[in-house]
């Protein structure tokens, strides 16, 4: 039975998605691939095939918070599994339709939106996912790294040491809750770097590698080679 509805979904987001992607013929004027849709006002036409969605779904699995929980997951897999952040915006979009109030929707937005170039929105989404999900130290290493990679960013010389700042007090919290999380150092490894702390992004990187290496960037490594000799 599970199997049954779980291919309905299925079904519903493609239908759902579809009818978005033919808004625009370039994924610019794509409102699906927006966080949030844009935050444009939808046209009636628009607004009749969410309210059928909505409905579908909703009969399909009982409530729009599960649907929304189950979009959700369908967004993740999207990203993590498949490698395609367009889908999975599409999904997260889908769940913070069914349900405005899954804080965990902002996690995906903001995730997906820095996969697809926009660390503005990567940064905004983010943060507001750390207000109102709490310490998670995944989200936090997700925020930390999220600030260093807009820190880094021309646009954003005048600002970058205070948004640096704030990259490290997340990298402090994730440590504190899961200090075996590996990816926390090789982020917070390549923080310090753009901060030209090149002592303390070795001691992040060893300590990443101690825990298995798996996602110390070879670059990463490369530049810092070239600044200081590994201890």
């Amino acid at each position: 039975m599970k199997g049954s509805t779980l291919l309905m979904l299925a079904f519903l987001a493609f239908c759902s998605a579809l009818s978005l992607s033919g808004e625009s013929s370039s994924k610019e004027g794509n409102l699906a691939l927006m966080p949030m849709y844009g935050g444009v006002e939808k046209t009636e036409s628009q607004l009749a095939l969410d309210a059928k969605f909505v409905s579908e779904v909703t009969a399909a699995v009982g409530t729009r918070e599960k649907g929304s929980a189950e979009f959700n997951k369908m967004g993740w897999k999207a990203f993590l599994v498949e490698r395609n952040p367009d889908t999975a915006m599409m999904r997260f979009n889908q769940a913070w339709l069914l349900n405005p109030d899954n804080h965990d929707v902002l996690w995906g937005f903001g995730v997906v939106s820095g996969a697809m170039g926009n660390t503005a929105d990567s940064v905004k989404f983010l943060r507001q996912a750390s207000e109102k999900l709490g310490d998670n130290a995944m989200l936090l290493t997700d925020l930390g790294f999220s600030l260093t990679i807009f820190a880094g960013e021309p646009a954003n010389a005048d600002s970058s040491g205070k948004l640096l700042e704030e990259a490290f007090v997340c990298f402090t919290r994730a440590e504190k809750i899961k200090p075996d999380y590996e990816p926390l150092y090789s982020n917070w490894a390549a923080a310090l770097f753009i901060n030209k702390d090149y002592a303390g992004a070795w001691q992040k990187i060893i300590k990443a590698e101690e825990l298995g290496g798996k996602t110390v960037s070879p670059a990463l490594i490369k530049d810092l080679e070239a600044k200081m000799p590994r201890p």
